[in-house]
């Protein structure tokens, strides 16, 4: 064998090693995460303080101004946050117990054959949303700077791909450590240099651009964490107990989520433009503006990216934790260089309509389903019939309300119908047809052994 052969056969090996399922490394990826791995609330809540203070975040809070005017942006954006913060609390309740992630929930919900459709489709689109914002950092660059545009979006597509790969503990010291004093310093920019000297007269101005219905305005608000709201539980799942896991949702939402969103509709009302960069393109340099994007946006990415490799890990035996998130960066780069996130209204509407009826399955079927044993049983069927149906109709119906309705809070419709058919359909189809033939079969979660996809 010769030196390059042997060259060969040690690279492959590290790879192999690399990419092989670890459990020292895998983030509780296909397990429930024990008590003693928990690790209180400041770890999550600042993970998802670093989803919230992004950039794009503020800019979406700009264009609900655009559409709405004053003061209906600010009730849209309060509305909106407010609703987030209760949907995602109740998901977060029920993950908290067992210790459980998003995909696990699915896997109790669904079935383990029949969790595999919604694993997927919020893996990718919250895949979509880790491109979207590597792709508008991207572009924050390029308008400072003009570099190379395909050159410089697969490199931040990328840098910003890797940090995730680490784990919860290395994403929130990221986030405490810079992602939050720069943001401090960006909305004490906004606030001194653009609002305050602007006056009170901007809370009562005319909306200057297209007008758009007052739920619309509210439904953008809901679209920016509906994806990752109902992943809550691959974040929220290391709080010690319900408590800290509300805790660090309000955090996100009504807290931080809901001050950039009115800092952006702030920051344009005192502009009257809707300027993705606030003004801060050439000054200095357009350091400040690229500064802000690149960090703020970084952490908004690691997170969407962590839920991302979670949801494809659950998919297949085959896929470690570290293929799938080399799955998820090459998933972002496809996505990213050719601009087909770029459309941020139509993207936020495609969550509207596939993403509340999961959510609105995981809180029936714990609340309702489960009351008194919670995640203590754990289901062995492999497909829920009844959560399968109500899933595909709930989507339905969104679509519907969405192209008939417009003027309606998207996803609302089959949120609520996914809340009450579900558990009514449960009920029904094991009085009529029995537990097995429902899927609708438990035991004890401790005499069922723990296993990947492979094994369902």
């Amino acid at each position: 064998m010769t030196k390059y052969d042997g060259a060969i056969g040690k690279v492959s090996h590290k790879l192999r090693e690399f990419f092989k399922h670890d459990p020292d490394q895998d983030e509780w990826a296909e397990r429930r995460v024990p008590g003693s791995e928990r690790l209180g609330v400041w770890e999550p809540a600042t993970v998802w303080i670093g989803f919230a203070i992004a950039f794009s975040i503020a800019f979406i809070g700009s264009q609900i101004y655009f559409g709405l005017g004053m003061p209906e942006a600010l009730y849209a954006i309060v509305i909106g946050n407010v609703f987030l913060a209760i949907y995602s609390s109740l998901i977060a309740v029920a993950s908290v117990d067992g210790g459980l992630n998003f995909p696990l929930q699915m896997k109790e919900a669904f079935g383990k054959k029949g969790a595999l459709l919604p694993i997927a489709v919020v893996g990718l689109l919250v895949n979509g949303w880790y491109a979207f914002q590597a792709w508008l950092a991207a572009d924050v660059i390029r308008a400072a700077w003009d570099p190379s545009w395909y050159l410089l979006v697969v490199g931040v597509v990328i840098l910003f791909g890797l940090p995730s790969l680490i784990g919860v503990g290395a994403m929130s010291d990221v986030v405490e450590k810079l992602v939050i004093p720069i943001m401090v310093l960006f909305a004490a920019y906004i606030l001194f240099a653009q609002v305050i000297p602007a006056g009170t007269s901007i809370l009562s101005q005319p909306a200057p651009g297209e007008s758009i219905p007052f739920f619309v305005g509210v439904g953008l608000t809901w679209g920016t964490f509906a994806v990752s709201g109902t992943a809550t539980g691959d974040i929220v799942r290391f709080a010690e107990d319900s408590k800290q896991a509300v805790l660090a949702t309000i955090i996100a939402f009504l807290i931080c989520n809901t001050s950039m969103m009115v800092l952006g509709a702030l920051s344009a009302a005192a502009l009257n433009s809707l300027d993705p960069y606030f003004g801060m393109i050439g000054l200095l340099g357009s350091i400040p503006v690229v500064a802000v994007a690149v960090v703020s946006l970084w952490s908004t990415c690691d997170a969407c990216h962590y839920n991302a490799t979670m949801s494809y890990t659950n998919l297949s035996s085959i896929i470690s934790w570290r293929i799938a998130g080399v799955i998820g960066i090459l998933a972002a780069l496809i996505t990213a260089t050719t601009e087909v996130i770029s459309n941020l209204e139509n993207w936020l509407n495609l969550i509207s309509i596939l993403v509340p009826p999961i959510g609105g399955i995981i809180i029936a079927d714990y609340f309702l389903l489960r009351r008194g044993f919670g995640y203590a049983e754990t289901r062995v069927a492999n497909y829920n019939w009844a959560a399968i149906t109500s899933f595909a109709v709930a989507v339905g119906v969104n679509y519907y309300a969405y192209v008939t309705y417009p003027q309606l809070l998207p996803g609302l419709a089959g949120l609520l119908l996914c809340l009450v058919a579900y558990p009514v359909s449960v009920k029904v189809g094991v009085a009529v047809l029995g537990r097995t033939q429902m899927g609708s079969t438990f035991e004890p979660h401790n005499s069922v052994t723990e296993t990947g996809p492979a094994d369902d």
